[in-house]
């Protein structure tokens, strides 16, 4: 099925429309690609037909399905490495003060302390990297007196079919060997056929939503740090600008935000200082 010139605009600026995505004139054939399986499901001759059945009778389903199909998921265990050494060597240890200073208040918050929230969490290797490494500082680091219960993560994504998969936790052989050790994934994991499956404990630590970032929503408490990496070079920056502004708004007094290697806020915002540690560069609230 081609897909026209005047084809790809119609659904470029829908696509645009539902998730902010931002799509370049080049990428034609990757609409054309991505959208074809769904066209014929739907019985069109044509991508004119399909825009005019989806936008005529815009159920949710059809706009669930435009997004899983678009939306990019590269991601693995411990991608990048340094913002993980980063975290386990400069966040965790100041979170942990954060959690000590938090309890011996007059009246201290029942459940997590902190909370660490993986937007764009995609298939979940992010925050559950996370999560592991939460794990192992409490384990090694006891005279903090502080547990992994007392750390909340969120995961969110705006595609279900991804969700889906972050919450069974369960990965295929070449996933695990991209990022983890073998002694974590002796530790972490459990073989069950030919697939891993993170076990229980790690994945409880973990609550799981769906959120489109460029649609109003609610997260109840502030977040202490926000990892947003791989996200916003999808945006225009009349979006970026507009989450950026959420994330300060829910970002503690001296949250922390960690964008991917190719991502900045500096023609966007003034809201944020910067602070390099390593070959990580962390946002901070001024």
């Amino acid at each position: 099925m081609k897909l026209s010139r005047p084809e790809f605009i119609l659904l470029r600026d829908y696509i645009h429309s539902i998730c902010g995505i931002a799509i370049t004139d080049n990428k034609t054939y990757l609409v054309q690609q991505r959208l074809e399986p769904l066209a014929l499901a739907l019985g069109c001759r044509n991508f004119s037909e399909y825009y005019q059945k989806i936008t005529k009778n815009p159920l949710p389903i059809f706009q669930e399905q435009i997004i899983n199909a678009i939306t990019t998921n590269e991601t693995s265990f411990f991608r990048d490495t340094h913002p993980f050494v980063t975290f386990k060597e400069h966040i965790l240890p100041r979170l942990a003060e954060v959690i000590h200073e938090r309890k011996t208040r007059q009246n201290p918050r029942k459940g997590p302390k902190v909370r660490l929230w993986s937007a764009g969490s995609s298939t979940g290797q992010e925050p559950y990297s996370l999560a592991m490494l939460i794990q192992e500082f409490t384990e090694a680091n006891s005279h903090f007196l502080i547990s992994r219960g007392d750390f909340g993560i969120l995961a969110t994504d705006i595609s279900s079919r991804v969700l889906a998969k972050a919450m069974a936790g369960e990965y295929k052989e070449a996933e695990i060997k991209r990022g983890l050790s073998p002694e974590r994934v002796a530790t972490y994991f459990k073989k069950e056929k030919k697939d891993w499956l993170i076990n229980s404990s790690i994945r409880s630590m973990i609550e799981f939503r769906q959120i489109n970032l460029i649609r109003p929503f609610t997260i109840v408490g502030g977040m202490d740090v926000i990892f947003c990496r791989n996200v916003l070079i999808y945006f225009d920056n009349e979006i970026k600008t507009n989450i950026l502004k959420q994330f300060y708004n829910m970002l503690s007094s001296d949250g922390i935000l960690i964008l991917g290697a190719t991502e900045n806020v500096y023609a966007i915002t003034d809201k944020f200082e910067s602070v390099r540690y390593g070959d990580t560069l962390l946002y901070q609230k001024k």
